[in-house]
């Protein structure tokens, strides 16, 4: 029992004890600082120089031994005036200094120290302290600072994405870093350059943004710089060096200064000043590319190269005037390339020559394309697009023997002239493969099957798979989604698998000249909008053998192409196909 009431009068004193409002440090400082002349020409980072305090400023206050660190309190970011926070045992003196750092006083002189190195957790523009050299007598518990010099503020677009061992160096024909002497007992106090060493100035960042954009800020000393040099730096890589010369630093006036590279495209960090300069230098990295680029002739991605092309949000776009610069992009046999996050935008605007006088049709004579397909390509959350008026024939992918392509989600293949979306153009004996997984195709025709020759004894074998996605033709008289056509060749190997994906329009096959053999089609699912959903110009026999149907959605019946064991069920107006009742 003795035990039990021990334990609880100790507990009763534990909280009385934790709820005493405890005694004020006597090490916890406070020290609210402005500016002199708050209405007048001031360094700061808005464009009029007006100032105003950044979140993480320090200050130094000056004790018995030496400048003590404060910092800006909560609160006071965006602020002209700033309440300062410290912690040390030392009563504060009659100076303060921005920023805090390496300074000495002594024999009513003040040795102010520039550093000759920063790091910048971000390189956005605002993001880091601007640190222009003042200093400010303290009275009582406020100190008003005056400017000792000036700063450069270099903006710098376009960088590179880089690692963490990226540099912005600022060199100067003076001395801008060290130990500066400032007279106390000057009308105004002044910090001013020399022909001493200490002409560099290295900040170091990281930039994970390809053609970002930064802002370095450089405190200097006042003075006449014959020239200054701005250099951005990956590593020991100079990505770029940029000059300015005459430079008269004033007090609290900042310098202000603009460059940037000049390319278009990065690979792992490294520039390039033309896509297609990228192109022939990539093997198996991502291409990004940093600015929206029109082209002055048509991109080469070569055989045997494999890339991501990255648009990063922007857009390729080039026009046609011949049949010489009739596409945008080529991907060459045996290139595998996936093309993402951006768009390809492509039309052929005048007429070729070959029709000859004016005021005969005002589409190109010549056919043309916004990629012309003989490798891999791949689709990605990207938009292709072929703006050629209709009259001629003009294509957004058009894939040629040996091509394969592969649209994903987020995709969008338009032919916005009324044309041929994606083109299978076959009259060889290599394979075409096109899958379209996701996205958006749309066009006069979304799909053309084309067999491309009048030799009945080629076979060209040509698939497609249709998993999802959405697939519409812009013809109102024909509707066909996809359509299956052949000058004369055989068509037997040619194979239409469809187990997703929405058509608007129908699937036309056995178009053309040669009806000997049709297509193969095997339908596994999808919704069909068209009017029939599927047909064939070939003998209805040879359409029964060669079509099957084991699920989706149509506007016509399909039972007499279902496969054993499944039934065609009519609901509001549309045939579903499903496994058979027992």
């Amino acid at each position: 029992m003795a035990f039990a009431m021990f334990l609880a009068i100790a507990c009763q004193r534990n909280e009385l004890q934790e709820n005493v409002r405890p005694e004020a440090r006597s090490s916890f400082k406070t020290l609210t600082v402005g500016v002199a002349d708050e209405t007048g020409t001031r360094v700061g980072f808005d464009e009029d120089n007006s100032f105003y305090w950044h979140g993480g400023d320090k200050i130094g206050v000056l004790t018995v031994n030496g400048f003590k660190e404060m910092t800006l309190a909560d609160g006071y970011h965006g602020q002209s005036t700033g309440v300062f926070n410290g912690d040390f045992e030392e009563e504060i003196g009659d100076y303060v200094v921005y920023p805090h750092g390496a300074h000495v006083m002594g024999d009513g002189q003040l040795t102010y120290v520039l550093p000759s190195s920063y790091t910048y957790d971000s390189i956005e523009d605002e993001a880091n302290s601007f640190n222009p050299p003042m200093i400010g007598r303290i009275d009582g518990e406020s100190a008003t600072l005056n400017h000792l010099a000036s700063f450069f503020k270099i903006s710098v677009n376009n960088i590179p994405a880089g690692g963490d061992d990226m540099k912005f160096v600022f060199t100067a024909d003076k001395r801008i870093t060290g130990e500066f002497l400032v007279d106390l007992s000057a009308d105004t106090p002044v910090i001013e350059t020399d022909d001493s060493e200490g002409n560099t100035v290295t900040i170091n960042f990281s930039n994970a943004v390809p053609g970002g954009s930064g802002a370095f800020y450089v405190p200097v000393p006042l003075g006449t710089y014959g020239s200054i040099t701005a250099e951005i730096k990956d590593g020991d890589v100079s990505l770029l060096t940029k000059t300015w010369t005459g430079q008269t630093v004033s007090r609290r006036t900042p310098k202000r200064g603009t460059t940037g590279l000049d390319y278009v495209a990065e690979i792992n960090g490294v520039p390039y000043q033309t896509l297609q300069a990228a192109f022939d230098a990539a093997s198996g990295q991502t291409i990004t590319l940093v600015k929206d680029l029109r082209l002055d002739a048509p991109l080469v991605f070569a055989s045997g190269r494999t890339a991501v092309l990255d648009l990063n949000g922007k857009t390729v776009s080039d026009t046609s005037t011949s049949a010489a610069t009739s596409y945008l992009l080529a991907v060459k046999a045996g290139a595998d390339l996936t093309v993402k996050n951006g768009t390809l935008k492509f039309a052929a605007t005048t007429p070729d020559t070959q029709w000859g006088e004016d005021g005969l049709p005002d589409y190109p004579g010549y056919a043309n394309n916004t990629v012309r397909n003989e490798g891999t390509l791949t689709v990605e959350n990207a938009v292709l697009e072929n703006m050629t008026r209709k009259g001629g024939a003009s294509y957004v992918v058009d894939n040629y023997s040996g091509a394969k392509l592969v649209v994903n989600e987020g995709s969008v293949l338009s032919q916005l002239g009324g044309d041929i979306a994606v083109r299978m153009f076959n009259g060889g004996s290599g394979t075409i493969d096109v899958t379209v997984n996701g996205g958006t195709i749309s066009g006069y025709r979304a799909v053309w099957i084309q067999l491309a020759s009048t030799n009945t004894s080629v076979a060209p074998v040509m698939n497609l798979t249709v998993t999802g996605g959405t697939l519409t033709s812009g013809d109102a008289t024909y509707n066909q989604a996809v359509y299956s056509y052949s000058y004369g060749n055989d068509m037997k190997n040619v194979s239409i698998n469809v187990s997703g994906g929405t058509f608007n329009g129908d699937i036309a096959l056995t178009g053309g000249a040669n009806k000997t053999n049709i297509e193969t089609l095997n339908i596994s699912g999808g919704t069909f909008n068209g009017s029939y959903g599927f047909y064939s110009y070939g003998a209805d026999e040879k359409a029964l053998e060669a079509i099957t149907v084991t699920g989706g959605s149509f506007p016509e019946d399909p039972t007499d192409y279902l496969a054993d064991g499944y039934e065609a069920v009519l609901t509001d107006g549309v045939w579903t196909v499903r496994p058979a009742s027992e």
